[in-house]
C-alpha cells in the first residue's frame, strides 16, 4: 500500500496534518466519528470499524482548543464490512461533494441513515412513537441509487472551466462521468463544456415532462455571449442574471407530472431532485392526510402545489385548501397550476406570521419546510390550530426531531414515521411524520 506521501505529495503542513484513526459511529452531516488523545475528529470518506489515515481539514495549532476537529481519510489501512468499490471515483479523496458515501454499499447506507435519525430522535426526547421501529427505505425500483438526480448544479470557476465543488472547498473539480445524474443530464456533457466570462453556476433540469433546461447563473453575465453548444440539442436554455431569468431557448419553465396532474415550475425553482421522490411523497401524503370530505385544510411552504393538489382532491369541491408559500413566483405557479381546482387558495407569505395571523382552526395541515425546520413558534401555532392531523414531510432529520419533540411538549404525538433514502450514496433522507392530537 502506498504511503500518504507518495499519494499525496502536496499535502500541507498545518491543516493537512495525518493522523491514524479507527473510526466508530456514524455522526449527523455524513462524517464518522473518530478520537484523537481523547479530541471527537470527524471523518468523511470513511465508514465505520476502519482505521484509516486522515488529513485535517483544521489547523491544530490554531484550533488547539476546538472540540473537535475535522478530516478526510486518504488511505484505508483496515476497511470495514461495509466498504465496496466506489460508484464515482470522481468523489473521493479531493474529489467532489455530494457523494459522501459512495464508498459504502447501499444497504449499509441505509442502516447508518437509520441509526444517525433514531440517534437525534433520542436527543431531541421524543417519545411518542417507537424510534427503533424507524428504518430508511429505499425508493420504489431504486436498485442501485444511480442516475436518480433530476437536478444538478455545476459550479464554474473564474476559468470556465465547469464541475462542482469539493467537500468544504471552493476549488471546481471535474464530476467525471457524474453517475448519480439522470442519464438526460449526463448525455449534455456540461461538465466537458467551458463557459462564458460571468458564469458562477449552471443549473440542469431532467423534468419528468418535456425537455432539458440548463440555466446559466451569473450576476453579471451578458446573455449574448452564451453559446449553445450542439451537444444540448433540444434542451432549453436560459440565463439567469442580477436582473432575473432571461430565456434563450424556451420559456424558462419545466414541466413535472406526477399522476395526472402537470406541475409548472420554474428552471431555477424547488422540486423534488429524485426521479420517483414527487410520486412516492405524494402517494405517502394521500394516504396519511385523510382530509375529511368538505372539511379544510392547509398546505404550508406549499412550493407550485404538489400536496395542495392531494388535499383538494381529498376535501373536494365543498372543502377548502390554503397553499401558502413565501415566494412569490412559486405562489403564483401553484394558483396557475390549480386554477381547476376553485376550493384551492394560493397566499404569498411568511408562514409563521400567516398561521399566527389565522382566526379559527383547520382540520388538518401538510407541511413541507426547508432543511432549517418550522421551528417551535410555527409548531406551537399549529398544536392550538389544528384539530386532527399534520402531516410534516422533511429533509433535514436533526430540525425535524426538534420539530417532534416540541409537538411531543404541546399535547400531540408521533403515530407515524417513515424515512426515505431519496438522495443515495449521501446522508440525506426525506421523511414524512404523521402527528395527532395525545
Amino acid at each position: 500500500m502506498s504511503t500518504d506521501a507518495e499519494r499525496h505529495p502536496s499535502s500541507p503542513v498545518g491543516g493537512g496534518r495525518l493522523l491514524t484513526l479507527t473510526v466508530g459511529p456514524p455522526a449527523a452531516g455524513g462524517t464518522f466519528v473518530a478520537r484523537h488523545e481523547g479530541r471527537v475528529v470527524f471523518v468523511r470518506g470513511t465508514a465505520p470499524g476502519e482505521t484509516v489515515t486522515a488529513r485535517l481539514l483544521d489547523d491544530p495549532v490554531e484550533h488547539a482548543n476546538a472540540r473537535f476537529w475535522r478530516a478526510e481519510a486518504i488511505d484505508v489501512l483496515e476497511a470495514g464490512v461495509d466498504r465496496v468499490p466506489t460508484v464515482w471515483e470522481e468523489s473521493a479523496v479531493d474529489g467532489v461533494g455530494g457523494a459522501e458515501w459512495a464508498h459504502i454499499a447501499l444497504p449499509a447506507q441505509r442502516r447508518i441513515a437509520s441509526e444517525v435519525l433514531q440517534e437525534l430522535l433520542r436527543r431531541a426526547g421524543v417519545t411518542s412513537y417507537p424510534i427503533e421501529q424507524v428504518q430508511v427505505e429505499p425508493a420504489p425500483h431504486d436498485v442501485d441509487g444511480l442516475g436518480s438526480r433530476t437536478r444538478v448544479r455545476f459550479a464554474v470557476d473564474e476559468d470556465g472551466r465547469v464541475g462542482m465543488r469539493g467537500w468544504r472547498s471552493h476549488e471546481v473539480r471535474d464530476v467525471g462521468e457524474n453517475p448519480l445524474a439522470a442519464p438526460v443530464i449526463r448525455e449534455l456533457r456540461v461538465g466537458e463544456w467551458t463557459a462564458p466570462e460571468g458564469t458562477e453556476a449552471i443549473d440542469v433540469v431532467a423534468p419528468s415532462a418535456g425537455p432539458a433546461s440548463v440555466v446559466l447563473v451569473g450576476r453579471d453575465l451578458d446573455p449574448a455571449s452564451v453559446v449553445i453548444p450542439d451537444a444540448w440539442g433540444d434542451a432549453d436554455v436560459a440565463v439567469r442574471t442580477g436582473r432575473g431569468l432571461v430565456p434563450l431557448r424556451g420559456d424558462g419553465m419545466v414541466r413535472e407530472r406526477v399522476g395526472e396532474r402537470l406541475f409548472a415550475v420554474s428552471a431555477t425553482g424547488f422540486w423534488q431532485g429524485h426521479r420517483r421522490a414527487a410520486e412516492l411523497l405524494t402517494e405517502v401524503v394521500e394516504s396519511t392526510l385523510r382530509a375529511p370530505r368538505g372539511g379544510s385544510a392547509w398546505d404550508l411552504y406549499g412550493g407550485v402545489g404538489l400536496f395542495a393538489a392531494t388535499a383538494a382532491e381529498q376535501v373536494g369541491p365543498d372543502g377548502s385548501v390554503t397553499s401558502v408559500e413565501g415566494n412569490r413566483r412559486a405562489s403564483q405557479l401553484a394558483a396557475e397550476n390549480l386554477e381547476d381546482l376553485p376550493q384551492v387558495a394560493t397566499a404569498t407569505a411568511d408562514v409563521t406570521d400567516w398561521v399566527r395571523a389565522r382566526r379559527g382552526g383547520v382540520d388538518v395541515v401538510v407541511l413541507d419546510p426547508p432543511r432549517n425546520g418550522a421551528g417551535a413558534d410555527l409548531i406551537a401555532l399549529l398544536a392550538k390550530a389544528v384539530r386532527q392531523r399534520i402531516v410534516y414531510v422533511s429533509c433535514e432529520p436533526s430540525t425535524l426531531a426538534r420539530d417532534l419533540a416540541a409537538a411531543e411538549r404541546a399535547g400531540w404525538k408521533v403515530v407515524d414515521l417513515r424515512a426515505f433514502d431519496l438522495f443515495p450514496h449521501t446522508h440525506h433522507l426525506e421523511s414524512v411524520t404523521v402527528l395527532e392530537r395525545a
